[in-house]
C-alpha cells in the first residue's frame, strides 16, 4: 500500500475516535477535517526543464547484468539452419540398402517397356 493510502486510513480512524469521544463538541472535527484537506492537495513544484543524466548509471548497471548471462547459440544456430534446409540430411549408409536387381535387369526393362528404344528385348529360358 502507498504510504498516502496508510496515512489517510489513519486519519480516518483518528477523526472516527474523535468523533466518538466528543460528541458534543463539533469544532474539534472540523478543524481535523480542515487540516487533513490542506495536506492532500501538494502543486507539482519539479523543474522539468532540467534532465538528470543518468546514463553512466544505467551502462554500470546493464553491465552488471550482462556479466551474470551466459548465452549459448549452438543449438539455435542449428535449428534455424534445419528449418530452412541449409544442411544436408543425414543418411546412414547400409550394405542392405542396395538394390536386389543388376544394370542387366534395368537394361532389360527399360528395353520392354519404352517404345522408343531401338532394340527390343528378347527373353532367353535358362
Amino acid at each position: 500500500m502507498s504510504l498516502k493510502l496508510l496515512k489517510r486510513e489513519l486519519e480516518k480512524e483518528l477523526e472516527d475516535l474523535e468523533h466518538k469521544k466528543a460528541k458534543t463538541d463539533d469544532r474539534k472535527v472540523k478543524k481535523k477535517k480542515k487540516v487533513a484537506k490542506k495536506d492532500g492537495f501538494v502543486f507539482n513544484d519539479k523543474d522539468y526543464s532540467k534532465e538528470e543524466d543518468y546514463t553512466k548509471e544505467c551502462l554500470r548497471n546493464i553491465g552488471l547484468m550482462d556479466s551474470n548471462v551466459h548465452v549459448k547459440s549452438d543449438k539455435i544456430i542449428e535449428h534455424t539452419r534445419k528449418l530452412k534446409r541449409q544442411t544436408e540430411p543425414e543418411v546412414a549408409e547400409d550394405s542392405t540398402s542396395g538394390s536386389v536387381f543388376t544394370d542387366e535387369d534395368f537394361d532389360m526393362v527399360s528395353k520392354l517397356h519404352f517404345v522408343n528404344s531401338n532394340k527390343k528385348a528378347v527373353f532367353v529360358d535358362n
